[in-house]
This record gives structure tokens, sequence and C-alpha cells, in this order.
């Protein structure tokens, strides 16, 4: 598959597994396929970056053995993302994701673009963060974060959206991806799905949710009406 069929494929809600039952993560991925999850979402934390220690590629890899036919997208939160760029995509990622803030970024982009198989390059940002143009055209899609994760900072989703439009303004040449994050619940979905993101993330709106597939059915819907 090439990567204009990938960049397809990373469009609508991408669920975050982690907010599911990490003792049974593989049985949680096949859950969220049944409910039509198509995007699989894995917030990749190394107790450094970020001060939540979470993930691994092998779980990446159990959870692509079960759910074959799923897109995995994978976001480092890594202060060192080269180095494990390897790992993820022999642990079957189809995106990933890695900080602009983080050392080595731009040499992480190009090692996911020259990887054995077509992986999306993604580029992720804090709130608070200068977009850097060199990284912005070598990335296939952007993620706007509304909070930042290293502080428990609150979601801003409406500076968030705004930040997207910019971003979809200034990235006209190259047309990547862009996607949403943090803060993603059934009250403000509608908010964030009228910016027209083409991926939004979320995970315990949906996951602890006491009626999963029913909070995943909303979020999809309002993603749809956006981009009909």
């Amino acid at each position: 598959m090439d990567r204009e069929a990938l960049k397809q494929r990373a469009r609508g809600i991408s669920l975050g597994l982690y907010a599911g039952d990490l003792g049974a993560l593989a049985a949680t991925g096949q859950g969220a396929r049944a409910m039509g999850a198509q995007i699989l979402h894995f917030d990749e934390m190394d107790g450094n970056f970020v001060p939540a220690f979470l993930g691994g590629a092998p779980l990446v890899a159990a959870v692509r053995k079960a759910v074959a036919d799923a897109f995995l997208d994978v976001h480092l939160m890594h202060a060192r993302p080269l180095a494990q760029i390897g790992a993820y995509v022999k642990a079957g990622a189809d995106l990933i994701t890695v900080h602009g803030e983080a050392e080595g970024a731009g040499q992480a982009l190009e090692a996911i673009r020259s990887a054995e198989r077509p992986v999306l390059a993604g580029l992720a940002m804090m709130p608070q963060t200068v977009p850097d143009p060199a990284l912005l055209a070598r990335a296939d899609l952007i993620l706007v974060l509304s909070l930042d994760p290293r502080d428990g900072s609150k979601p801003d989703i409406s500076t968030a959206c705004t930040r997207l439009q910019a971003l979809r303004d200034s990235t006209i040449s190259t047309k990547p991806l862009l996607a949403f994050d943090g803060g993603v619940t059934l009250d403000v979905i509608d908010e964030i799905a009228a910016a027209r993101p083409d991926m939004i993330v979320s995970g315990s709106a949906v996951m602890k949710h006491q009626n999963p597939p029913a909070a995943f059915e909303q979020m999809r819907a309002a993603w749809q009406k956006a981009h009909k």
C-alpha cells in the first residue's frame, strides 16, 4: 500500500486503546474494530519527555496480530524518538507521530518516510510550540494538541481549533493531513469536528463510557457530518 492510500485510511476517529483494558489489549483492539473503529491509537510515553510511562512496540505488535486490517496510529511522546522508529515499523504501525519538541525530530521524520514499507510520518506540536516550516514540510500528518501532557494543563479546545485552521492555510502547498488530540469528549466533539480535522483522537470518552459503541458512533457521526 502506498503513502497516498494510507492517507485515505488515516481519516476519521482514532480510538485510544490504552484507555481500555490493558490486561487484555488484543481483545480490546478486536472489540474496537467490532464497534466500527478502523483507526486504533497508541499513546507511547517514555517517562522522560512526559512524566507517564506507558506502551511499547510489543504491545502494538500484539494488536497488529489480533486485528490485521486496522490502521495503527502510534503517537511517540518520546524525548529521542529516532531510536524507536525501527521497532514500531516492525511492530506494524501505519502512522508514527513524533514531537517537534523532541531531539532529532527531523531525523525521525526522515527515518519514518524511508522505512522498509510505507508508513506515514506525523508531527505533533504542543500548544505553545512555534511551528518549524522545515519540519512541517516533511510531515504527512500534523497533530495539533489542545493541551501539554508534560504539565497536566487543561485542554483549550477553541484555541487548538483556530490553530488547526491556521496550519491548514500555511501548509496548502504540501497538504498534510491534520489531526486533533486532547480533551476530546462527547460535549465538545461537534466543535472540534466543525474545524474539519482529518483525524480526531479520543480515548477515555469512548472506552470508559458506559456504552462505548454508542459513544463512538456519536463521535463518528459528528466527524462524518463535518466532512460531507
